[in-house]
């Protein structure tokens, strides 16, 4: 897909840095579907709430990385969109949602790129769009954000 559309990578440097980028991102992707998703059956909400609560514990640390790695750039790969971008966004947008805004917006730097990402063409048409639902993000079977009417915490 990335090559269809021009945002695959171009040049050593690009790669790399969406390469590196993608790991992190995909691990905290993971990370954060093991607290709406707990493995274990039995004392599942304990098991979510000592997830959720460890998550949350290092979710500054995760998001400080991503900041630190943006830099001034104005994309995760440099100077040009790609599509490792939709996925960091996709990451960072479900931080927002799913937890209280203090964490984020101590990153002004993710807060701009958020919103660059929001003005993109078409992004914002669809993010304008009447059918368009922030939530739920995982299914009705999640600890987390299963439902429409979910509201973030701590």
């Amino acid at each position: 897909m990335g090559r269809t559309y021009k945002l695959d990578g171009r040049g050593a440097v690009e790669l790399a840095r969406m390469g590196v980028i993608l790991e992190e991102a995909k691990d905290i992707s993971i990370a954060l579907g093991d607290v709406g998703y707990p493995s274990q059956v039995e004392n599942r909400k304990e098991i979510h709430d000592l997830g959720r609560k460890e998550y949350v514990a290092g979710l500054h640390d995760k998001l400080a990385a991503i900041a630190k790695f943006l830099g001034t750039n104005e994309w995760m790969a440099g100077s040009r969109l790609t599509f490792v971008d939709f996925y960091v966004y996709d990451l960072l947008d479900r931080q927002r949602l799913l937890f209280l805004p203090k964490h984020l917006n101590r990153f002004p730097t993710l807060i701009a790129y958020l919103n660059r990402m929001e003005n993109l063409k078409g992004v914002k048409e669809y993010l304008n769009l009447d059918a368009f639902r922030p939530m739920p993000i995982y299914s009705p079977f999640a600890m987390i954000s299963g439902r429409a009417d979910y509201k973030p915490s701590e």
